[in-house]
């Protein structure tokens, strides 16, 4: 604007220069001018050899408001350190948290003191209400340190007078309670105002503007992803989670581990919920049990399962063993067994023990030097084939397995297998093939061959029928687990339904394992532990197949989802929360009818919660993700 139209002249002044509000009241027609604009052009035409603040201060233009730079009131804080004005940001959080709660909690506070003392909706009430309620602000959190309160103000501003600090995400919490009071305090705080401090304007945008996003609160594409994976899992294993076991947040995980603790009744869905994805689990093991085939598989049938394979092992033993007698006989009907066969081998292998190993450690050594020794009296080196076969047959009787008597006597059977090599008749050698295909499948395999045997010195059996499944199974390698199991595949229906039983009581073991705890719970630890034991020897994938393995791996991922809950699941990060303790601290004031509003408060808020973590679906599109296995 151009000041050359101006009225007055420098004479006007005189010596005693006009204030800024005599010009005005001279000069009407300047009153839409600003008083630095109008004192500014004054300077330039008239006074432009005199310092300008001089001249602000001739004319009475004094006011921060008015001088650009001037200095009013207190002096200017010095710059602070990069490290106050962090510890003044992370201040602020917790005072805009206690500010929030404050807004809720106070408007009830001053409401229940109406109702409970009987001066409701009258001057008087309000006035003492209103006094009540400014002490139960005072309760909660203030900042302490100039930039934590100087961040508060801001928001305090921003927000243009609201009582508190209130995100908009807590007042559908809020409104429930006092909603007149609330839906005042929503009108008012919803609008985002930019001149915010920055630490505050990011933490308060992300409250107030909470909006439907395309992946889940507080995760990324990458977190959303895996939950919609856990509940696509589970849903295939017909097993409900809640929300907090789809999305794996910590507030969330808090929340419903305290809630069945703090508030059984209210937490009633949630602990309904757990129950049904506890039956479920166990139901998960039952299903995949039945699949196999087998009709005793059962935690406590253990015995019954062992009795069944025993049967089908001795059966098909006894119809090999008993094949191959009956081609020796024929043999031996034929006199092809009569032939003579040197056994200098056996006894240069018995006399390089040491005395103390053929009469001790290993004494079928002896037995069969003196065996030899009889059937050969005078000194002649050769004995009859069948004499070397009776003798065979008595090394088989006394080397029980795992002794030492069975280790020299698989050796000397291989010895005596030489000295018969080729010897006899075509009925004789048809014989011998079926004797060595006898002995490699049952007698030279030492999980067979326990399994068939006794005690040493006694009839009991070597391994009882109730540890036949872990003899098996269990404690030895995939590459010995086989040989058994080959041989019931081969065993006709009734082996083929012994395998199915093993398959099915490897379901019930892992079940077992999931299930025998003391306390009643299912313990995933005990459950991973047998898995991947079995899993790392590569039996889970010989038994049941690719898909079977997988099968498996899949129900103990989401045995872990459910079960497995994060350690440091101890933060409270949502705002929910964040109601929820000053709800505690309204609980907590001493008044009549305070205790009462804050437990239906509490009730509505915890409600929610719960519903929302009971009918939580990862799955479902947004605004209808209802979990369909919840009860």
């Amino acid at each position: 604007m151009q000041w050359d139209h101006l009225l007055m002249t420098r004479s006007e002044f005189g010596d005693d220069m006009a204030t800024i509000a005599d010009i005005r009241q001279q000069y009407p027609q300047y009153a839409d001018i600003p008083d630095v604009q109008l004192a500014d052009a004054l300077h330039q035409k008239f006074y432009s050899d005199m310092p300008k603040m001089d001249f602000y201060k001739s004319i009475n233009l004094t006011g921060a408001s008015k001088i650009p730079g001037s200095i009013t009131g207190t002096p200017a804080e010095p710059e602070r350190s990069l490290y106050q004005r962090a510890m003044g940001n992370l201040e602020t959080i917790p005072a805009l948290a206690a500010g929030a709660v404050g807004g809720v909690v106070t408007p009830i506070a001053q409401l229940g003191y109406e109702l409970t003392q009987g001066k409701a909706f009258t001057p008087q009430g309000k006035a003492e209400a209103a006094q009540f309620g400014q002490q139960v602000q005072s309760q909660f959190y203030q900042p302490r340190t100039p930039e934590a309160q100087r961040n508060v103000q801001a928001v305090g501003e921003a927000l243009g007078g609201v009582v508190g600090v209130m995100p908009t995400g807590m007042l559908q919490t809020g409104a429930t309670l006092a909603r007149p009071a609330i839906n005042q305090l929503a009108a008012q705080a919803a609008p985002v105002v930019a001149p915010m401090v920055e630490p505050v304007q990011n933490a308060m945008a992300a409250a107030m503007q909470r909006k439907p996003a395309q992946v889940m609160p507080g995760m990324g594409a990458a977190e959303t992803a895996a939950a919609t994976m856990r509940q696509e899992r589970a849903q295939r294993m017909n097993i409900p989670l809640t929300k907090g076991e789809q999305v794996p947040e910590l507030g969330l995980q808090q929340f419903e581990s305290d809630i069945v603790k703090r508030n059984p009744d209210l937490a009633k869905p949630l602990i309904d919920l757990k129950e049904t994805q506890k039956k479920a689990i166990v139901d998960q093991f039952e299903r995949l049990a039945g699949q196999t085939g087998a009709e005793f598989a059962d935690p406590t049938a253990y015995k019954k399962v062992g009795s069944i394979v025993d049967k089908a092992l001795v059966d098909e033993y006894t119809k090999k063993f008993n094949a191959y007698k009956a081609k020796y006989n024929a043999a031996d009907t034929a006199g092809e067994t009569l032939e003579q066969v040197p056994y200098n081998n056996l006894v240069d292998y018995i006399n390089q023990q040491t005395p103390t190993t053929r009469s001790s450690l290993a004494p079928i050594l002896q037995d069969t030097f003196e065996q030899l020794k009889m059937n050969d009296p005078t000194g002649t080196g050769t004995i009859s084939i069948r004499a070397l076969e009776d003798i065979y047959q008595n090394i088989g009787k006394k080397s029980q397995p795992g002794t030492p008597n069975a280790t020299f006597g698989r050796d000397l059977k291989g010895l005596i297998n030489d000295s018969t090599e080729g010897a006899g008749g075509d009925l004789y050698r048809e014989a011998r093939q079926s004797r060595t295909q006898l002995a490699n499948d049952f007698e030279n395999n030492y999980r067979v061959a326990k399994l068939l045997g006794t005690k040493a010195g006694y009839a009991d059996r070597a391994v009882a029928l109730s540890d036949v499944f872990d003899h098996i199974v269990l404690d030895g390698s995939l590459e010995e687990m086989r040989t058994v199991t080959k041989l019931l595949k081969k065993a006709g229906p009734e082996g083929r339904q012994a395998y199915a039983e093993l398959q099915g009581q490897t379901i019930q073991h892992l079940k077992d394992q999931l299930t025998k705890n003391s306390s009643g719970q299912l313990s995933f630890a005990k459950l991973k532990t047998a898995i991947d034991s079995l899993d790392r020897e590569g039996k889970l994938d010989y038994m049941f197949g690719k898909t079977g393995r997988d099968t498996l791996m899949d129900l103990k991922s989401t045995v872990q989802d459910a079960l497995v809950k994060d350690p440091r699941a101890i933060n409270y990060s949502n705002t929910g929360n964040v109601v929820l303790r000053g709800l505690d601290a309204l609980a907590a004031i001493r008044f009549p009818g305070a205790s009462t509003a804050a437990e239906v408060a509490q009730n509505i808020a915890l409600k929610k919660k719960v519903a929302e973590s009971v009918n939580y679906n990862a799955l479902a599109p947004a605004g209808q993700k209802t979990n369909a296995l919840a009860p």
